[in-house]
């Protein structure tokens, strides 16, 4: 059986919205900012800023890993060829878990808060099984549209993403020119954050997940046009477009809903709703509400795309069972790989609403997503030196030895900070990811004899 992907499907501009629709752009902006809020409060634009900063030094060490490294297996090729076997296999356990959360996470942000939403914006009382029922429809929407092939899923998701950004964007420009007397600048200093810039940080640690997407572009290597180039390229220009976006909605709805009462903004379920509502009425209320819901479906394609690929890549190396590397004749899509980890995604998050709740179930999946989230990210950078070292060529102290430390250090802030709020939800994800990773450890030491790695990656 043919055990490989459609060769040059995507050029570098499917690349780049691959990355900018992984972040969910409009649904981060109208609605999980407000974790980064809840402590940066007034100077969230601040946050926003220096969240840009710390993830563009990360798209800068992806695009020089992937000169040397670009495939269908994204962290775990980048570890894998610079760390070694049991480096690659771990970070290639730690990405699974990473993105089925991130999946579950992504279901549960329809199934749990459209309903509620509804409800309080537009005084629309659902049935309370709806949950489950949209919990369905995202995940197989994810699924099917993955399954489609890789150009109509990249394409779809590109379309999706471009039409997020221009209208939010707009959105924010109305919000800051219909009231010019609202702009300030003094929302980018620490003046209104807890702690002044110790709040500015820790609105920074939460910013940091409005990005995290920013990296599915690189299991796409084995489907792409001149990969070693586009790849890389693709992540730098999407994290810069995010960076750009993000700003300018973190800076239009804070002094649109008022700098001082930003702890207000922080409580509410869809802050950018209610914004949209107060300034644009109730028709831009319901046209951000639908770039809500599909800024949501268009991340359940990407993060299916992204972790089938990297699934079938282990699979075909021989560290997961081979069914996960077969593709479909015709799509030439990793479908049983996509298929197994939908229906994964969905176990999750539906067991975790009937023994959590609803809401605890969605802390859960984003506080799980996160941690081994910083553990791909910190090992994958790790390996740069390494890669470059393989690779024969002259280590640059800066962009190949500093840059990767600065980034690892910043990441562990990150992972530092995320038990910043210790409770139940917070413990149970934590023993979680910990089971998961000692899992991870024995599994790849187990799975190294079984490693063999065909020359097919670019």
């Amino acid at each position: 059986m043919n055990k490989s992907l459609k060769k040059d499907s995507l050029n570098v501009y499917n690349i780049i919205f691959q990355g900018v629709a992984g972040s969910a752009p409009a649904g981060a902006a109208v609605a999980t900012l407000t974790g980064s809020a809840a402590f940066a409060l007034g100077s969230l634009p601040l946050s926003a800023v220096i969240a840009f900063i710390i993830v563009l030094i990360n798209a800068v060490i992806i695009n020089r890993i992937s000169k040397y490294v670009a495939g269908a297996g994204g962290y775990y090729a980048y570890s894998r060829d610079g760390l070694g076997s049991f480096a690659g296999i771990f970070t290639g356990w730690m990405y699974i878990m990473y993105q089925i959360m991130s999946l579950a996470f992504i279901a549960l942000s329809v199934a749990i808060f459209l309903p509620a939403l509804i409800e309080t914006v537009f005084g629309i009382m659902l049935p309370s099984y709806l949950w489950f029922i949209l919990l369905i429809i995202i995940i197989s929407f994810g699924y099917f549209v993955s399954f489609s092939g890789v150009k109509n899923s990249v394409r779809y998701a590109m379309v999706m993403a471009t039409i997020e950004v221009i209208v939010i964007a707009l959105v924010s420009i109305l919000i800051i020119t219909i009231r010019p007397s609202i702009n300030t600048a003094s929302v980018f200093t620490p003046v209104y954050a807890k702690g002044g810039f110790t709040g500015v940080m820790l609105g920074v640690l939460f910013m940091y997940t409005a990005f995290s997407g920013f990296g599915t572009a690189t299991p796409l290597g084995e489907e792409a046009q001149n990969a070693k180039k586009v790849i890389g390229r693709g992540v730098v220009i999407s994290v810069i477009v995010l960076g750009l976006f993000f700003i300018l909605a973190s800076y239009a709805f804070t002094v649109g809903w008022g700098p001082e009462n930003m702890l207000s903004y922080s409580q509410e379920l869809v802050p950018g709703v209610i914004l949209s509502k107060n300034y644009l009425g109730i028709a831009g209320a319901i046209v951000v509400t639908v770039l809500f819901v599909n800024s949501l479906f268009t991340d359940s394609v990407v993060f299916t795309n992204s972790l089938s690929r990297v699934v079938f890549s282990m699979s075909r190396d021989n560290v997961l069972p081979g069914i996960l590397s077969n593709v479909h004749e015709h799509r030439r899509t990793p479908h049983v790989a996509a298929g197994i980890m939908a229906i994964i995604g969905f176990i999750i998050a539906a067991i975790s609403v009937v023994t959590l709740g609803g809401f605890n179930a969605f802390l859960y999946m984003g506080i799980g997503a996160t941690l081994s989230a910083l553990v791909v990210h910190m090992i994958a950078n790790a390996s740069l030196p390494g890669i470059i070292n393989k690779m024969r060529k002259k280590l640059n102290i800066f962009m190949d030895i500093a840059l990767p430390v600065i980034s690892i250090a910043i990441l562990g802030f990150v992972f530092y900070g995320s038990f910043i709020s210790i409770n139940k939800i917070v413990i149970i994800a934590s023993i979680t990811f910990g089971i998961w990773l000692i899992l991870g450890i024995i599994y790849s030491f187990i799975s190294m004899e079984k490693f063999s790695h065909p020359v097919i990656d670019k």
